[in-house]
């Protein structure tokens, strides 16, 4: 007896969509809490601290979106063999990422019920060229068209299209990402944002998110025996993940020690009992660092669980070096140079958290529509 393997393969997909769409289904009442009551209310955020975590959440989607394009153009552009696995699955979940972080800016803008459309064409038709936020904007209007276009081509199999859209995507995700960085580094008020290695630093963790997603598709779609894919990716991973760890360090011992200028009073936050150090040491440190280091040096960079449990924990490292870095800028202030630090507080509000989760489903929701329809299977390369 025949059995339709076509039927067994969707059924699952089904599932993880209908998943998806309740997950999705979480935001409504963070949704409902913005018409009723605004923006301040309903989320944690207030004059002195601005930016919450739908900010930091919109950064943190975008770079898994910059991260997995940045990968995948590594094997469509310049050939890198090791890393052309599934493909179509890694561009079609970095589209799906950005969609995810367009969702959540929505939600984030002042009065997401107003005419948004119109607000956009006034933004553009001025072309406020000096703020780096008009250039974030343009480069990700941008992105997220050539996201689908390589998308589209992967499918239709028009592989020099593709190649041409994945380099393009190749610069433009870099440039794209570290504008988003630059606008946070073009505040010289932040001191914590405003150095010069503030959007390196962003693109880096954005490639360790990238691959972190990926070590977890891999197993996740039954690709073990993909031993030369893993090791290239772990021992990347690895890397980069100590390259983090150095510049977590040193960038504490630096700015701590010497002068007490505001930025060393910022970075006393993530130390001894500063209000960010549990989030510093538990979970940017050891759960997202550390550990994933070791779990890869186990795995001796070819087990795909561990390495997929190594990017998971990598993947949670990244959100909370953002949470940290953008809520850390944003927690001390000091109107002159003659008067004492004043001291801010931001706590996570249920619709923000909602929405944050809600997010999540949006990028389930794309990536299943996309797996549901379309075959994202490999052909042998």
């Amino acid at each position: 007896m025949s059995v339709n393997t076509n039927i067994i393969e969707k059924k699952p997909t089904s599932i993880w969509l209908i998943l998806s769409l309740i997950v999705a289904g979480i935001g409504i009442y963070g949704m409902i809490q913005v018409f009723v009551h605004g923006q301040e209310e309903s989320y944690g955020i207030s004059r002195e601290i601005p930016w919450g975590l739908l900010i930091i959440s919109y950064s943190f989607f975008v770079a898994v979106s910059v991260g997995t394009a940045i990968v995948g153009s590594l094997a469509h552009v310049f050939k890198i063999e090791a890393f052309h696995i599934m493909s179509k699955k890694v561009a079609l979940i970095s589209l799906a990422s950005l969609v995810g972080a367009f969702y959540l800016i929505f939600w984030e803008l002042a009065g997401p019920f107003e005419l948004q459309a119109l607000r956009l064409v006034v933004y553009f038709t001025e072309f406020a060229t000096s703020s780096p936020i008009w250039w974030m904007v343009t480069f990700y209007m941008v992105e997220l068209p050539l996201l689908a276009l390589e998308v589209y081509f992967l499918l239709s199999k028009k592989d020099n299209s593709a190649f041409m859209a994945a380099l393009v995507g190749f610069f433009l995700g870099i440039i794209a990402y570290g504008t988003l960085a630059f606008v946070f580094a073009s505040n010289a008020t932040r001191p914590l944002w405003h150095t010069s290695s503030f959007s390196l630093f962003f693109i880096i963790s954005a490639i360790v998110a990238g691959i972190s997603v990926i070590l977890m598709m891999i197993f996740f779609n039954g690709k073990a025996n993909e031993t030369k894919s893993i090791s290239a990716l772990s021992k990347t991973l690895f890397i980069l993940l100590f390259v983090m760890l150095f510049v977590d360090v040193w960038n504490v011992i630096i700015n701590t020690y010497g002068v007490d200028t505001e930025l060393t009073a910022t970075m006393k936050l993530f130390v001894d009992d500063g209000v960010l150090a549990s989030n510093f040491y538990n979970f940017e440190l050891i759960l997202g660092i550390i550990v994933p280091m070791v779990l890869i040096v186990i795995a001796k960079f070819k087990n795909s669980l561990l390495t997929a449990v190594a990017g998971l924990l990598a993947l949670i490292g990244v959100f909370f070096s953002r949470f940290d870095t953008i809520v850390g800028g944003q927690l001390l202030s000091r109107p002159s140079s003659n008067m004492d630090f004043i001291k801010h507080s931001y706590t996570v509000s249920t619709s923000e958290l909602l929405l944050f989760v809600s997010g999540l489903g949006v990028v389930g929701i794309v990536y299943f529509l996309g797996a549901k329809f379309f075959n994202l299977e490999e052909e042998a390369h």
